[in-house]
């Protein structure tokens, strides 16, 4: 017997397929993970075979880690000093590259190369660059007469190191998308300016900096959400070493859920950065919501 659809059921029969994979691979593990903040589910040592709900015990504990506070910490320096260099470095490479110079296809070709590369790869080149008594880094500073650093075994300069790792890679992404805001930009307002007479900075503080402002704040907030959950070049470079000085919170979770197998607390650890990436988020685009009212 045929059964006939109509048009609409149609729509509906083929997203079915796509709604189910949603939900086993996005929507299922979300709900039971937020669940499993409230129990306590140990899978080494005594081992529990089944999560034992102890309400908001984990939550507490969350509350009274040092160690989580440290973390938050350092992904907060992460990422407002990656973001910081990205974006500043990013700015004037795509004014530079926005300009008629010789080569400028060329230059954009090269400048995209990084951000091209995996972060493991990036995150073994520094692990090489850094090396401290064979990394050109040092070999370069022996070269004006600076001392060696030990830039992955010492905690006051391996967060740095990262952040300059990190920086490395994605200052690209920025040039791209401030490139882009910066063609997108009219000509007339720049006409009428140079006619009233204002200079290169006005013309920049006045017309470009105001005009380029909603393409600023989308690339600074994506860029912001991706170095808060921050993992592969911190992991493969000094595994949050040494000490704690270049854990973040992601490592923290893998170390949690996945080497402790704590999978309870391991949740509310996950739990606690995506707060935290949910604050920052909002903060950026309700700011970004008030400039264009």
């Amino acid at each position: 017997m045929r059964i006939g659809l109509s048009e609409k059921n149609v729509k509906y029969a083929f997203l079915i397929p796509c709604m189910i994979v949603l939900a086993c691979l996005a929507i299922f593990p979300t709900i039971y993970s937020l669940y499993l903040t409230f129990c306590s589910w140990e899978l080494s040592g005594a081992v529990q075979l089944w999560p034992v709900f102890n309400g908001g015990q984990n939550w507490v504990r969350l509350v009274q880690d040092t160690r989580f506070w440290s973390d938050l910490g350092t992904t907060l320096v992460f990422a407002a000093g990656a973001v910081s260099i990205e974006f500043i470095v990013g700015l004037g490479m795509a004014m530079l590259l926005n300009r008629q110079i010789p080569g400028r296809g060329i230059l954009r070709v090269i400048f995209l190369i990084p951000m091209m590369a995996t972060p493991v790869v990036v995150g073994y080149t520094f692990r090489m660059l850094f090396n401290m008594e064979h990394g050109p880094v040092n070999y370069f500073l022996s070269l004006i007469g600076a001392p060696a650093l030990n830039w992955l075994g010492d905690s006051a300069v391996a967060l740095p190191a990262m952040i300059l790792a990190d920086a490395w890679e994605w200052t690209p992404f920025m040039i791209l998308v401030l490139l882009a805001g910066l063609q997108a930009i009219p000509q007339e307002p720049y006409e009428a300016a140079l006619v009233d007479g204002a200079g290169p900075w006005q013309v920049f503080r006045y017309v470009t900096f105001p005009m380029l402002t909603p393409v600023m704040t989308v690339a600074v907030i994506l860029r912001l959400v991706e170095t808060l959950k921050i993992f592969d070049i911190l992991y493969v470079v000094t595994a949050g070493g040494p000490g704690i000085s270049t854990e973040s919170l992601s490592l923290y979770v893998q170390i949690v859920g996945l080497t402790q197998m704590s999978l309870g607390y391991g949740s509310n650890v996950a739990y606690g950065l995506l707060v935290l990436v949910i604050i920052v988020a909002t903060i950026f685009l309700n700011r970004m919501r008030r400039q264009k009212l």
